[in-house]
């Protein structure tokens, strides 16, 4: 069945006469407004209305809409989050990926001239990787009309913005399963009335948790937004009860006579007496001084009758109180942070290590399985996108080599493209250093691959080692015989 996505995800009509069960749904209504801009968001998330202006939930909670709306607020006012983010992004991709050697000397010259026009390395570390951790939906146009290039240069890709006013996607769910082969069509209805529209093999589209025909995504951080957002509060929490207690510096117990007098030697039950001494303590000093406090082990009033225990006293306020309690309560809550946001061990949110590790012994299997999950999403993309450049620069029917030497051709949709991105693994570095040794010594693998192996660029290396001799590998039959004795 064909539908069309509107910026929230839902259908906003159908290209065939049945309704879509989205369509003939009722949507439960909830008051409250979106805060305007610059309100600080910390209270709970879900208690706001649609970032769409749809004051109600989706099928499943929040609003898409305005469940992507949050994750980019909270990205600019939470400090937490926005930090938790870029180390998630930057543990999935690094500070930039790299492709290595083509078996097609035709397909590696389009890869090559793609990758240095659109500088796509730092566009995916930059910007890419981000707004996907955050919208957890990508759309990446090619230039059309009169803007499209000529088929011997690379093209200038853009990324459209999802959560934009008119923005339409147009699915077809006989295409595929997966969003980006249900994808039809991409169109932008302006507001000047002009409608632009890119039908497939002019665009790219991913979307990440689309389940049950649904081609739109899910913010890949939205787990982590309640988490962080109460980080903030328990710290906002604790530094008021730190002002308060620096403004109640101390306690004053005083005693109160009930055979009192005031001034004019009216009995008052001691509120004259005890005022004076209220007033020699309402203003405590600055910078540290002296209080004399009288101590009286006990009192016996004019008619003999005895008060034991009778005392003033100043008691000073400890600031540090409940100081551990607090502590470990804030550790369990970035401890799910950590988990929630890419399954990263929480020594990468400040508790000592370095954010550029792509090993993670600490991490245990579950935590490697979720980020390679997530790394090979990131990487069907990048190759959707690489596939889609090479269709416009050689055809859609073009064939390329897949083995050097070989006259056999394969459609490039059937190209696996050798990306290298960085090793997520629950080895520790010297365990890979003694792995590819050993596969270098046995030529299980070839140079290229133990390179990209260690986290090296081998288009890097290859680029440096050009007009000179390469060295041969450990195991090479050809490789000189060291002399013995």
């Amino acid at each position: 069945m064909s539908v069309i996505l509107g910026p929230d995800g839902r259908p906003i009509r159908s290209a065939s006469a049945p309704q879509t069960f989205h369509e003939a749904r009722a949507v439960q209504i909830r008051g409250g407004q979106m805060p305007g801009p610059g309100t600080p968001l910390t209270s709970g998330w879900r208690d706001v209305t649609s970032g769409d202006g749809a004051l109600g939930y989706g099928r499943y909670g929040p609003s898409r809409a305005y469940t992507r709306e949050v994750s980019r607020r909270l990205y600019f006012e939470n400090g937490l989050f926005q930090i938790a983010t870029d180390i998630a992004g930057a543990f999935l991709v690094g500070d930039a990926i790299s492709y290595g050697t083509f078996a097609d000397d035709g397909l590696r010259q389009i890869v090559e001239d793609f990758w240095q026009a659109n500088s796509f390395e730092h566009l995916l570390s930059g910007r890419m990787i981000t707004e996907w951790m955050l919208n957890g939906e990508q759309a990446v146009l090619f230039p059309t009309g009169e803007s499209s290039p000529a088929t011997d240069v690379p093209a200038l890709i853009s990324l459209l913005d999802v959560d934009m006013g008119g923005f339409e996607l147009e699915v077809d769910t006989t295409r595929g399963a997966l969003p980006a082969d249900m994808a039809r069509a991409v169109v932008l209805r302006q507001s000047s009335g002009d409608v632009r529209r890119w039908e497939a093999g002019e665009f790219t589209w991913a979307a990440h948790n689309a389940m049950y025909n649904d081609a739109r995504g899910w913010p890949v951080v939205m787990a982590a937004m309640d988490f962080c957002v109460a980080y903030i509060n328990m710290m906002n929490m604790r530094l008021n009860v730190h002002q308060l207690q620096q403004r109640l510096l101390a306690v004053y117990e005083a005693f109160m006579d009930p055979a009192g007098v005031d001034a004019n030697g009216n009995p008052d039950g001691g509120r004259y007496e005890w005022n004076l001494k209220k007033s020699g303590f309402s203003r405590m000093p600055e910078n540290g001084g002296v209080l004399t406090v009288v101590h009286q082990p006990g009192y016996t009033d004019t008619d003999g009758t005895k008060y034991e225990g009778v005392r003033e006293r100043i008691d000073f306020l400890r600031p540090g109180q409940g100081a551990s309690e607090a502590g470990s309560d804030m550790k369990l809550i970035l401890r799910m942070v950590a988990l929630t946001i890419g399954g990263m061990p929480e020594h990468y949110f400040g508790e000592g290590g370095g954010a550029t590790r792509t090993t993670a012994s600490e991490m245990g299997l579950p935590s490697v399985r979720l980020a390679n999950v997530r790394q090979a999403a990131i990487r069907n993309n990048v190759t959707r996108i690489l596939r889609a450049e090479a269709k416009r620069r050689a055809g859609p029917n073009a064939r390329f080599k897949t083995v050097k030497g070989s006259r056999r051709k394969v459609p490039v949709d059937l190209i696996e493209f050798p990306l290298n991105f960085p090793q997520i693994r629950e080895e520790s570095y010297e365990d890979i250093v003694k792995r590819v040794e050993l596969a270098l010594t046995h030529a299980i693998v070839d140079e290229e691959t133990a390179q990209a192996d260690l986290g090296y660029d081998p288009a890097l290396i290859a680029e440096r080692r050009q007009g000179q001799t390469p060295k041969p590998m450990p195991g090479d039959p050809k490789a000189p015989k060291e002399k013995q004795g």
